[in-house]
């Protein structure tokens, strides 16, 4: 029979149960305490004896009770409100709890961790860790790919030949995890100067994946038509 529908109807004393008795985290003054308290409560789970008279009948001072009484709240075996009548708070009313209570009120679960369900394992401070670790990292990830994909818009923008967007996109994101995007796109501009004929320009995915845009163009630029009219006006050289 659970311990809480035990009832009797027996007065002077109350249940002292055992296994609050061989529990080695409380000391023998919160034994003692809860003890007393029992004997007061009786067949019920609350009592409401005076302070002063707990200290009386126990022979203790206001100290060694208030650390008995704490050691019993911290370790859940027992509740303190105060006893109201008539609008009017009187007395402390204590609650014996004969199970330990969690904060929530819900009875601590003394199984090793390994027997318990797995809804009663206590939530650690690493799995909140690891879990803001996680959603970090995938805010982070998430820019990372946004900030990616406009760098690749852009140079998607100023290279006019458009073939394969997808393949290139790939290729793309490779060339800036070894190079910057600034390289990128200067070479880029550079190889772009020196085509005059949009049939022999690389397509994208050939020009990334063969890193054109590391080579030196300024050897393939050559001279236009004005340039060359020019130098023959005013350097006298040409004609030699």
């Amino acid at each position: 029979m659970p311990e809480n529908k035990i009832k009797n109807s027996i007065t002077g004393y109350g249940l002292v149960f055992k296994r609050v008795m061989k529990d080695k985290s409380i000391s023998i003054e919160a034994k003692a305490l809860y003890s007393y308290l029992s004997a007061y409560a009786g067949a019920n789970e609350s009592a409401f004896p005076s302070v002063d008279l707990i200290k009386h009948e126990l022979g203790i001072g206001k100290h060694r009770f208030l650390r008995a009484k704490n050691e019993l709240i911290d370790n859940g075996y027992l509740m303190v409100d105060r006893k109201q009548s008539k609008n009017i708070y009187g007395s402390n009313l204590y609650t014996l709890f004969h199970n330990p209570r969690q904060a929530d009120g819900r009875p601590v679960d003394d199984r090793p961790a390994y027997d318990r369900p797995v809804d009663s394992q206590p939530t650690t401070n690493n799995s909140i860790t690891n879990n803001n670790i996680t959603n970090n990292s995938k805010t982070i990830n998430d820019s990372a790919t946004d900030v990616t994909r406009e760098k690749f818009e852009e140079w998607w923008k100023l290279y006019d030949k458009k073939l394969d967007k997808k393949k290139a996109a790939s290729l793309f994101k490779s060339a800036l995890k070894k190079h910057d995007f600034e390289t990128i796109m200067k070479g880029t501009k550079e190889y772009l100067k020196t085509i005059t004929n949009k049939q022999y320009q690389k397509y994208p995915k050939t020009f990334l994946s063969q890193e054109s845009y590391l080579n030196d163009f300024s050897e393939e630029l050559q001279p236009s038509g004005m340039d060359q009219l020019e130098r023959m006006k005013y350097d006298e050289s040409y004609w030699d």
